[in-house]
């Protein structure tokens, strides 16, 4: 084991040796003893974001290579407010997996609120109109972008004549709606919710990311809905464009703890460390102990890929499809000594001009 240092590697030991169903093993590390460890309590996501991207931004001006750098979460959702903070301190970044705005979810959503206010546009319906399925194909698509739909089977025009009518409620729903309801409504009313409530662990990634979606949103609630819903897409759109961070190998490396295995870096941070987040809520009903012991498994996986320094960060409070929730600290946090943790300055995080500065502490 060429990992986490002296500080961190108890920790590893001491959180695996809860589990019941598993194979003894005690970690060691031959290296030098490493640094100690840091925990950040921050208000939200998005301190906890920016702590974040600061910290990675102070190791990179202090020399340290973009790509010795590592941010871990739980849940792909997480990504997105991640990717903002990385974006817009200059942080070159790189996402293991799908960016949060290239997610199929995500992408059909956008497009069913872009269908909603131009049904003209054929790339949108495209997209969308058997999305979810509906029994509508590509000739049938050919025949309404040709003006042929009279000469369609009269239940395939009720089933034409259905998605239509839901892009018109949408539509309706953007003159009145504030842009995080609008959203909200487009997701159940376009099916995509019911559609992805299959209890599979693929299924509810792509609901928690329809919800993270709500939670931006909420961001343009304060605009009319006109204007709100007008900068969501078209800061989406500027999100998708940064395809040139995508093919940067210098770059922090953001990914699931899931993605992380078998891969190590000299800097870890882990985020989201509350209950029912990090671990995962979907493991605390009705599963065998050998399930519920993954979570710790996976936490145990995540801190064994730092080789020099470990961060742990959660937040206080969380937005969730567009609720404030106040968090937990995850049980997790509970098992390791507090005599491994480092004491370090305050963060500051300025926010935007407009705002005051924010003192975060660091919490032991």
């Amino acid at each position: 084991m060429t990992g986490v240092q002296t500080c961190a590697l108890p920790i590893s030991n001491q959180i695996i040796k809860k589990n019941k169903f598993r194979i003894d093993k005690n970690l060691f590390t031959e290296n030098k003893e490493g640094e100690g460890i840091t925990l950040f309590n921050s208000f939200d996501e998005d301190t906890e974001a920016s702590f974040v991207a600061h910290e990675a931004s102070k190791l990179v001006d202090s020399g340290v290579s973009p790509s010795d750098i590592a941010v871990l979460y739980r849940a792909n959702f997480q990504s997105r407010v991640l990717e903002t903070s990385f974006m817009t301190l200059g942080v070159p970044y790189q996402v293991l997996g799908v960016k949060f705005f290239d997610r199929k979810e995500v992408r059909d959503l956008l497009s069913y609120i872009r269908a909603a206010l131009n049904p003209q546009s054929l790339h949108d319906i495209k997209r969308v109109i058997n999305t979810p399925t509906r029994g509508i194909g590509k000739v049938t698509i050919t025949k309404i972008f040709s003006n042929q739909k009279d000469s369609l089977p009269p239940k395939m025009i009720e089933k034409v004549n259905d998605f239509y009518s839901i892009l018109k409620e949408i539509n309706k729903k953007t003159e009145t709606e504030k842009t995080s309801k609008l959203v909200t409504f487009a997701i159940k009313r376009s099916g995509l919710e019911k559609s992805l409530q299959n209890s599979t662990e693929e299924d509810m990634e792509r609901l928690e990311n329809l919800k993270e979606l709500v939670t931006l949103a909420t961001k343009y609630d304060t605009l009319s809905p006109q204007e709100g819903l007008e900068k969501l897409l078209s800061d989406a759109a500027l999100a998708t464009d940064q395809d040139s961070l995508e093919k940067n190998e210098e770059a922090v490396k953001l990914m699931t703890v899931h993605a992380a295995k078998g891969l190590e870096f000299p800097y870890v941070f882990i985020t989201g460390l509350e209950q029912d987040l990090f671990p995962h809520h979907k493991f605390n009903e009705n599963l065998s102990k050998e399930d519920s012991e993954e979570e710790r498994r996976l936490f145990y996986v995540a801190l064994t890929r730092a080789e020099k320094k470990l961060f742990l960060s959660f937040a206080s409070s969380r937005t969730i499809y567009g609720s404030k929730q106040i968090t937990i600290p995850s049980e997790f946090l509970s098992d390791i000594d507090e005599s491994l943790f480092v004491q370090e300055d305050a963060f500051v995080d300025s926010g935007d001009s407009s705002s005051k500065d924010k003192v975060v502490y660091l919490d032991f």
